[in-house]
């Protein structure tokens, strides 16, 4: 068998993520088609799911490099930034943990724990599934936004805000990544 130069296979068709994919939140542990949560509303320049797992290499004497089982997760910081277009006061209260409105107007105070999202997810369309109603879903749990609130208006354009999920460990179980990955079956 010759080596080929490149990854493609007669299946690259159907291993693909394509699109920007949709954002909910609310939605439930047991997330499903049927019952997804509440959409997020309309983005702009797609979505971008990240996993940063810094892992500690521990170097015992007389190694002379990295040895196998000495490693360890020291952190784990999970983030789904979406570029916002749809601004509703729902939206606006949510991008600002802490904030309320009265009578429309939106106002800041402290942070409590009503103020994180139990899940935020990301359902995509992967190609090998889009006969079907089969997703991927990126998961964050215990979700706080907590960028830069920055809302630019340009003459000939649409506002689009930068959001960032940050995904929180429960303070019950500190073991347990707060992040997800449902590969479509």
């Amino acid at each position: 068998m010759a080596v080929v130069k490149h990854g493609v296979s007669a299946n690259t068709p159907d291993r693909m993520v394509i699109d920007a994919g949709a954002v909910y939140y609310k939605a439930t542990d047991d997330w499903t088609v049927g019952s997804p949560g509440t959409l997020l509303g309309a983005t702009k320049g797609g979505n971008v799911f990240e996993l940063n797992r810094t892992i500690r290499r521990i170097d015992p004497d007389g190694a002379k490099g990295p040895v196998k089982g000495f490693r360890r997760i020291e952190e784990v910081m999970a983030t789904l930034t979406v570029n916002l277009m749809e601004i509703t006061e729902a939206n606006l209260l949510m991008l600002l943990p802490g904030s309320s409105a009265t009578s429309h107007v939106i106002t800041g105070a402290e942070i409590d724990d009503n103020d994180y999202i139990a899940n935020v997810v990301l359902v995509g369309t992967h190609t090998g599934f889009a006969a079907t109603t089969a997703p991927i879903v990126l998961k964050l749990k215990n979700c706080l936004v907590d960028s830069v609130l920055s809302m630019k208006a340009g003459p000939e354009d649409e506002m689009v805000i930068e959001v960032k999920f940050t995904a929180h460990f429960a303070d019950s179980d500190l073991d347990t990544e707060p992040w997800e990955i449902t590969y479509p079956s």
